[in-house]
Formats: C-alpha cells, structure tokens, sequence
C-alpha cells in the first residue's frame, strides 16, 4: 500500500507531474474553443504547457538559455502574428514552438530510456512524451494548412468548417491525436501529399513509440523485481 501510493505521489507531484496536468488540460480545452473566452483560455493553458516544459527537463546551462530564448521567441511571435493577421509572424513564431516542444520531449525522452528503475515519475514523463508527440503533430499540421491551404477536408458543416481552417490550432490537435492513436473517425482528413506523409509519420510514431515504450517499462520493471528478490534471497542467508 505504501509503495503504490509513493507511485501515484510521484506520479502526480514527480517532475514530469505539473506539465502532464497542463497537457490533460489543453486536451479539456475543447469544451471551450468555440468562444472567444475559451481561445484566450486555449493559448494561456499552452502557454502553462510551454512553461511546465521548461521546468520538467533538467539541461545544461547554455542549451537553457537558449531553449529559454526559443520559448520566449515562440510566445510573442506566434501571437503577434494572431493579433495582427501576419502570416509570417505566425508560421515563424508556432515552428519556434514546435523546435522548443521537440527539445523538451526528447530531453524527457532520453531521461526515461537512462532510468533504472519503474516508478510513478517515469511513467508520467512517459504520458508526457506521447502527449507532446500529439501536440507538436498538431503544430505540424496547422503550418501545413498555413503554407498549402486546402491541405484538409471536412465532413462539418461551413461554420464549423471555417473554425477549422482560421489557423485554430486545437481542431489540429484534434487530428492528431485521432491519428496517433489510429482511431480515424474520418471528419477531418489529410488531401494534399504533405499532410498525408506527415499523418503516416505520426501514425508510425505513435505505434513505435508505444511498442518500444511498452517493452521498455517491463524490461526495467522485471530487472528491478529480479533485483529485489535477489536481495531478498541474500539477507534471508544472511539471517540463518
């Protein structure tokens, strides 16, 4: 009882905690993203997971400034280009976005393949990882439909259309995550030869990812069970 309530400590409170709690409510955000209201909300909660981001990897000092620098340079740019309908602006600011959220999960990335040993951090840095593929697929997605207009087709009706195609960014996100995860509901799909190849790669990732993962946790989890028994065995010995 004790150990599996340290894990769900960990895994609420750990180091990866505070931005898989700002990653759980961008995905909430859909609620709200058909008011004015809830995209104000949208962009604060990303801008949480930015900053959760920055306080869950542990770096040297030059690569944090610059990773810094590329955050703060991806926050004003992106919504300048909002406010003033500056294309520019906007592509520039979401790739500065999109380099720092792949630093951030690859830094988390290489931290849970150097871990030992199974616990409730590791596996919220985990959730963390494939969440973010999520959200940088979405990114990607949305600079597509930014550079190649007409990279998407719909099934919705034209209003809602039209939220979708305005350089939203969670009806994105929505696809990506239907297709990382290869559900595939079919109301939004890839047309132009950029978003298709872009869809396939997520689509492998997505799988990879789990696949590797998956083996990855039960190989630690059983070397570290091993590891237990033997010491078990071994102060057992000792006591006779």
């Amino acid at each position: 009882m004790n150990i599996q309530a340290l894990g769900i400590k960990n895994f609420i409170f750990g180091r990866y905690g505070s931005l898989l709690l700002a990653l759980v409510m961008l995905m909430l955000m859909q609620l709200t993203v058909d008011t004015t209201v809830g995209k104000y909300l949208l962009e604060a909660t990303f801008i949480a997971v930015l900053l959760t981001g920055l306080r869950a990897i542990e770096t040297q000092k030059g690569l944090l400034g610059f990773e810094v620098i590329l955050l703060l340079i991806g926050v004003v740019l992106s919504i300048a280009g909002t406010v003033t309908n500056n294309t520019p602006l906007f592509f520039i600011g979401n790739t500065c976005r999109v380099v720092f959220m792949i630093m951030v999960a690859l830094t988390i990335l290489i931290d849970l393949f150097r871990s030992r040993k199974v616990s409730g951090d590791t596996l919220a840095g985990a959730v963390c990882v494939y969440l973010l593929i999520a959200v940088i697929w979405g990114y990607f997605f949305l600079l597509i439909e930014v550079i190649v207009p007409g990279s998407f087709s719909f099934t919705q009706g034209h209003a809602r259309m039209q939220l979708w195609i305005s350089q939203e960014f969670f009806p994105f996100f929505y696809f990506s995550m239907v297709t990382i995860t290869t559900v595939g509901y079919g109301d939004m799909s890839p047309v132009s030869s950029e978003a298709q190849t872009f869809a396939t790669i997520e689509a492998l990732i997505g799988q990879i990812y789990l696949t590797i993962l998956v083996a990855r946790l039960v190989g630690m989890y059983m070397v570290h069970q091993q590891s237990d028994n033997e010491n078990s065995v071994e102060e057992a010995e000792q006591r006779e």
